[in-house]
């Protein structure tokens, strides 16, 4: 299964060399871990959700469910 461009930008983007999304047992795309991203990412991240998109999960970067 080929990635979509938009997740390999966000992979170059976001992640630590090397790291990539958590997979599905179908090796679907689902979600980016906390410890797979950079340190800028994770201070972004934390403002975002805990300041801007309060939720009752915060630990990692999740893609939509289509």
């Amino acid at each position: 299964m080929r990635a979509q461009p938009e997740e390999e930008a966000i992979v170059q983007l976001l992640c630590i060399l090397g790291q990539d999304f958590t997979r599905t047992a179908a090796n679907r795309r689902v979600r980016i871990m906390r410890t797979n991203i950079t340190t800028l990412t994770q201070i972004w991240m934390t403002l975002l959700l805990r300041k801007i998109l309060p939720s009752d999960h915060n630990t990692n970067l999740c893609l939509r469910k289509y």
